[in-house]
């Protein structure tokens, strides 16, 4: 009965999914997804390299949570021509807005083409991709780069689940969620990976019915 229980909201869950995401550092695949969170200008550090986060988008596929960060490679004060961007991580954070120890981190690194880290205190990290099953990659537009990173999701009664089971909600199931408005925390902060210096951070929250 459980297992019958769990399909019907798994083909619930994921009956809106329709929209196709490449990761492949081309950015015109989110041309018809809207901006989910616009980051607010803020003055940057002088010793600092990376992305100035402009802004957020996200879409549910059917395995994997798509998350596109665009903004200005910059080095200081003052936009550069790409390297800011090209040795940045970005690292992203889900926090359980009912219980905040419940965290998932997902970090990519320049030196690991595709790769994403998950991290899920107190289990052991696991690395996600490759440079052919690539989770991550760089686009340029313009003047802007983007970030295109997808993070594998978990499905059970309670709803979907952010980089693991158990973890921070997505979208909850109509049984699981009836009171429940606020789902998760996400922070995002992008850090120059040569000094580990942070450059951006942004802090949004995800509602019930967002995704």
């Amino acid at each position: 009965m459980k297992k019958i229980l769990i399909f019907i909201i798994t083909s619930l869950l994921i009956s809106s999914f329709v929209l196709c995401i490449t990761i492949d550092g081309k950015f015109w695949d989110w041309g018809k997804i809207d901006t989910f969170y616009k980051c607010p200008q803020h003055i940057l550090k002088k010793d600092r390299s990376g992305i100035d986060m402009e802004n957020i988008k996200m879409n549910l596929g059917k395995k994997c949570l798509y998350m596109y960060i665009d903004g200005s490679s910059v080095a200081g004060l003052k936009p550069d021509a790409g390297w800011g961007a090209k040795k940045t991580s970005v690292r992203i954070s889900f926090k359980s807005s009912q219980s905040p120890l419940n965290r998932v981190r997902i970090a990519t690194e320049p030196a690991k083409p595709g790769q994403i880290k998950i991290s899920y205190p107190p289990a052991p990290s696991k690395v996600f991709g490759s440079k052919t099953d690539k989770y991550w990659a760089i686009a340029k537009y313009g003047k802007k780069y983007a970030f295109e990173i997808k993070i594998p999701f978990f499905i059970t009664s309670k709803g979907i689940h952010a980089a693991v089971k158990g973890g921070p909600l997505l979208r909850v199931s109509g049984s699981a969620g009836a009171s429940r408005k606020n789902l998760s925390d996400v922070l995002i902060n992008t850090v120059d990976i040569k000094t580990h210096r942070l450059v951006d951070t942004v802090e949004f929250s995800i509602k019930k019915g967002d995704l």
